[in-house]
């Protein structure tokens, strides 16, 4: 397929991903760098609707000393400063490379591994203020509880409130502990619906028919909306991505550079600019007024490490 072809196929596929996070509608869309990056670039050129300022960059690169844990980490912050005290949280979707799938799936785990920490780490503290011996402190559990729940659960509350006032625990242990369980499930049962990530794949045809099971496993759940294209254009060219990780000073492996997490600058090629005013001109834009976007934002990404 020639390059005209393949820039069309790319094009197409970025409208379609546009189309779909448009319609999911996401507080934050999730961008792992560096392969994501051009993807909120062309898609802002390419929909009108597209809201590139819901993108935040996640340091994902393989070449990423312990990537990892470093996503987990990042992650976990990340939900810690978006998520309001039980009273919001927000819906998230990401942007991502597909060949084999196994990059997806590695980010998946560290995603959900976070977010799991999260969820028992909210709850945890919801507990620990309902069990306080103040019983201002508890009782005012029980009301960010309630609210958490929807007030779907206002009756059963009601009465836990009526035996927490009452000091009704202080004789009866095993109806303390019955209540206590009963809450616990709920809010578990509850969060469990909470910031579930789901991520837009972008799937080059050189991997059509070997995607990795566990990449299949999130498609069929539907943890992944598809994306085809003939050819991700952009993947695995440093010249197709301005912002540039630090050099970290552990050793090559295997004759690769080895990067700390962080982003230090940023180098505009002629070659992106040469690809960003193609998808322009296949849209009916002028060419000479698109760039690359969120300089500020994939730089804020620092602050989560």
């Amino acid at each position: 397929m020639d390059r005209t072809s393949l820039l069309k196929s790319y094009a197409r596929s970025m409208i379609h991903a546009a189309s779909i996070i448009n319609k999911q509608n996401p507080d934050y869309l999730v961008v792992p760098m560096m392969g994501s990056v051009p993807f909120i670039d062309a898609m802002s050129i390419l929909d009108n609707d597209f809201d590139p300022s819901k993108a935040v960059y996640l340091p994902a690169s393989s070449r990423i000393n312990n990537v990892k844990k470093i996503i987990t980490k990042w992650y976990k912050n990340f939900l810690d400063d978006v998520t309001d005290k039980g009273e919001f949280f927000p819906k998230i979707i990401g942007i991502d490379e597909v060949v084999s799938g196994g990059s997806v799936s590695r980010c998946f785990n560290a995603l959900d591994n976070s977010t799991n920490s999260f969820r028992k780490c909210f709850k945890q503290n919801l507990m620990c203020k309902l069990h306080s011996e103040d019983k201002t402190i508890s009782l005012n559990a029980l009301n960010e509880i309630d609210k958490f729940l929807d007030n779907n659960y206002s009756s059963d509350i009601a009465i836990i409130r009526e035996r927490r006032i009452s000091d009704e625990y202080k004789v009866n242990k095993d109806l303390s502990r019955e209540d206590s369980r009963f809450v616990s499930n709920l809010i578990k049962k509850n969060l469990e619906n909470k910031l579930v990530y789901r991520t837009v794949g972008i799937e080059d045809s050189f991997g059509d028919g070997a995607r990795n099971k566990e990449y299949k496993s999130l498609v069929e759940n539907k943890r992944v909306f598809p994306v085809k294209t003939e050819k991700i254009i952009t993947m695995d060219n440093p010249l197709f991505c301005p912002p540039r990780y630090k050099f970290s000073k552990t050793p090559s492996k295997k004759g690769y550079t080895i990067f700390t997490p962080e982003i230090h600058d940023f180098k505009i090629t002629p070659e992106y600019v040469n690809f960003l005013e193609a998808l322009a001109r296949y849209v009916g834009k002028d060419p000479s007024k698109v760039s690359p976007v969120n300089f500020s934002l994939i730089l804020d990404s620092n602050k989560y490490l």
